[in-house]
């Protein structure tokens, strides 16, 4: 039996050349039988080797088609992908499988993992063409083992990744962008309503001397207007305070909080320093500061808390977005009053509320009085103190939103450096 050509198969079988294959398959039966009915069967032999070597044709010609297809269809993703990580140095790979895609990625040590993956994910989201749900990532070293690898899953109605610390959910990504400045412009539209303004700053002032009272060891009790204090200290507040700040070490500890861990420490040194090493004058001093102070440092931490994770006990996830908006009402109005007090715009608040501005047992009075500061000295001391607050704010905001947006500076530069 002779080799036969392509086209001696189609000759065999009385075919055109452009007959794709399930019309080939649909004639060579009839075709078949047609020779059998008219007794040709020293044929047949012939007609099959052509059938099965057209046939062979055909499917090898289907497969080189679909592996150039599946070539193209890697090489448009990597390039895509490779165009969003311009500027990184990472440079990436692609092989399709039916149920998932393969993304090889180098130069990417695990410090530079949620960058990566961020911007993978995002130019993977938005791109109509991938046809897996799956997304397997690799970071290769030289020697081809690994520096890391990830899963992201794009089905419908599941987490998009494994990995929740790697990528945040969507709403949580925007409400950690958007809801500081949202709570912001709240607090400045809120500006023109004074008395409301007014009430709210009015419990955190008094919470600010408060919580010098407490972290000194003294007894308080907050009232409308004022906070009343004990003359002596207290043991049983001091060690129930370091109780309440361990207690929440512990459950920060017990679910891998850290943010909570570092701050109960530092709560705990500084209650440390304020009973055991500030004496009663240096106190007196800090307790009529701290009214006013207690407006900038209590809003700044109402307001970096809103990032933090504490216990489940303390259901923050929900009260956090009220805190907020208290801390930023609070801040901006004091912010705005001292600014205005140092131009001259606004007088300083002298006194106390029950008492009116003669008042000598006023905060300011005190520090007048009392601790010898100059008028010059307390806006001095408060425009530094608002200023350093809202310091805190802006590298808390911006540490968060690149966070969150790992791939922003990145992005920044790619904006810059067309």
């Amino acid at each position: 039996m002779k080799d036969l050509t392509i086209e001696e198969c189609y000759q065999i079988l009385e075919l055109d050349p452009n007959t794709n294959l399930a019309e080939i398959e649909q004639h060579y039966f009839k075709f078949l039988g047609n020779r059998l009915k008219q007794g040709e069967k020293q044929e047949l032999e012939l007609i099959k080797q052509a059938y099965k070597i057209l046939s062979d044709y055909y499917y090898y010609q289907q497969e080189q088609q679909e592996k150039l297809k599946q070539k193209s269809y890697e090489l448009d993703i990597a390039k895509k992908l490779n165009h969003n990580l311009r500027g990184s140095n990472f440079k990436v790979k692609v092989r399709a499988n039916f149920t998932d895609l393969e993304i090889l990625i180098k130069n990417c040590p695990k410090h530079k993992k949620n960058t990566a993956i961020n911007l993978i994910y995002h130019s993977l989201k938005s791109d109509s063409t991938i046809q897996q749900n799956l997304i397997k990532i690799y970071a290769l070293k030289s020697d081809n083992s690994y520096f890391w690898q990830e899963e992201i899953n794009f089905k419908k109605g599941e987490n998009y990744s494994n990995n929740g610390e790697i990528l945040l959910s969507e709403a949580e990504r925007k409400t950690n962008t958007y809801f500081i400045p949202i709570a912001f412009l709240i607090a400045f539209g809120m500006s023109f309503a004074n008395f409301l303004t007014w009430f709210i700053g009015m419990w955190i002032h008094e919470f600010g001397h408060a919580t010098i009272a407490w972290f000194s060891g003294y007894r308080a009790m907050i009232t409308f207007g004022a906070t009343i204090t004990a003359l002596e200290k207290s043991n049983f507040v001091y060690f129930g305070i370091l109780f309440l700040i361990g207690l929440t070490f512990y459950n920060g500890w017990k679910e891998d909080k850290k943010s909570t861990m570092i701050v109960c420490v530092i709560f705990a040194i500084i209650q440390f320093i304020l009973t055991w090493m500030v004496g009663y004058r240096g106190y007196t001093i800090l307790m009529a500061w701290g009214g006013i102070g207690g407006e900038f440092y209590l809003s700044t931490l109402l307001i970096i808390a809103f990032y933090w994770r504490l216990p489940e006990k303390f259901y923050w996830d929900f009260w956090r977005f009220g805190a907020v908006i208290i801390g930023a009402i609070t801040f901006c109005s004091s912010f705005v009053k001292w600014h205005s007090i140092k131009v001259g715009k606004a007088d300083i608040p002298w006194g106390t509320l029950w008492g009116g501005r003669g008042d000598s047992g006023g905060d300011l009075n005190i520090l007048n009085d009392y601790g010898g500061w100059s008028a010059n000295q307390i806006i001095g001391t408060y425009i530094n103190l608002s200023n350093l607050c809202l310091l805190i704010v802006v590298i808390f905001y911006l540490f968060n939103l690149l966070k969150s947006h790992p791939e922003l500076p990145l992005k920044l530069r790619q904006f810059f450096v067309k």
